[in-house]
């Protein structure tokens, strides 16, 4: 691969660091940006972070993140990758404490698991075993029923299912992963993932580099 400039966005969601050492272990550098003039001159996004959707939209805001995270993904094309928090923000509605607005990139709301007569504990925490869509570009080369790291009590519900790239199942079927044209998003965290993890991340940056 060659080197490319990678945006890591830091709105005060943590999660840097460990997304950081992943990226860097693929032989490519991630850098801190915390605001959104810094997005002008990187070739690729990534939007990580764990915590509430009310809390990363308001951060966002303050450091100028929302306008340029649209213009830059929705008008220049750059690739962006959503991670945990990441995905869910990159919808168009959130409902943890309210009805509040997301980044409106893809058609997805982010309601809370609804666990009654399920048996099952939020948030939903630990390795699950993942569905992959054949034609996802995220997930060339993992195997079906690959195991990944999920941390999360809200999940994605996507109006349109060709965005879907792979579905998991905790009290029911919920959406692990999706992507359309250059937009990525994961519901579990790929750099605690190991190797299949790095393999996403491995994909996400050979799309990143093609474009470039």
């Amino acid at each position: 691969m060659g080197r490319m400039q990678i945006a890591l966005v830091d709105y005060k969601a943590g999660n840097l660091r460990n997304v950081q050492k992943a990226v860097e272990r693929l032989g490519q550098t991630a850098s801190v940006v915390r605001s959104g003039a810094e997005l002008s001159g990187m070739d690729a996004i990534i939007l990580p972070g764990v915590g509430a959707f009310g809390q990363g939209m308001e951060n966002l805001t303050a450091a100028g993140f929302v306008e340029a995270i649209r213009r830059e993904v929705l008008e220049k094309g750059k690739p962006l990758l959503g991670i945990c928090l990441g995905m869910h923000l990159i919808g168009e509605i959130g409902y943890e404490g309210g009805v509040i607005q997301g980044l409106n990139l893809l058609p997805m709301t982010v309601p809370r698991f609804n666990t009654a007569g399920c048996g099952v504990r939020l948030p939903h925490i630990g390795w699950n075993s993942v569905d992959v869509m054949p034609s996802s570009r995220l997930f060339k080369g993992v195997p079906q029923g690959g195991d990944f790291y999920f941390a999360h009590s809200y999940h994605v519900v996507c109006e349109d299912d060709s965005i879907v790239s792979a579905r998991c199942d905790y009290c029911y079927s919920f959406v692990a992963a999706v992507e359309r044209e250059n937009i990525f998003a994961t519901q579990f965290h790929p750099e605690k993932s190991q190797r299949y993890g790095l393999r996403v991340l491995e994909n996400f940056l050979g799309y990143c580099e093609a474009g470039v």
